[in-house]
């Protein structure tokens, strides 16, 4: 190998090493208080399959001597936007409620006999439905 497809081959598996580590904090998300350095990875390594406790560290926090393949990389990036999916798929039910709740208080201050036990008993009903 030459030198300077040496120093390309370096320069790449930097940038993957960089994109990987970002990628494996996004998946451990935010720490909690009480959460050590050491339990935030043990976390993640339940969440990353097939990788080692060492590989997964290495990763974290960028070791040169780590040679990543494209595929891990890409594994990686399938597991955020799995966690992103869901997030979304949260935040578009807490908007959901908070526009029923405002119709609820629209519909009471327009009908008020609309208002009272009516409304929680259709509430209930919705939520057995699913």
């Amino acid at each position: 190998m030459s030198e300077k497809s040496e120093i390309r081959s370096d320069k790449m598996n930097e940038l993957l090493l960089n994109e990987a580590s970002s990628l494996l904090r996004q998946v451990a998300g935010n720490r909690r208080a009480d959460e050590s350095k050491k339990a935030v990875l043990r976390r993640v390594g339940r969440e990353v399959k097939d990788w080692t406790a060492s590989r997964i560290k290495d990763v974290w926090y960028r070791d040169p001597r780590v040679r990543l393949r494209a595929n891990e990389v890409e594994y990686l990036r399938t597991l955020v936007g799995q966690r992103q999916g869901l997030e979304a798929d949260v935040d578009e039910l807490a908007a959901l409620r908070t526009r029923i709740a405002r119709l609820e208080r629209l519909l009471e201050a327009t009908d008020p006999a609309l208002s009272g036990p009516m409304l929680p008993a259709d509430r209930q009903s919705l939520g057995e439905m699913g």
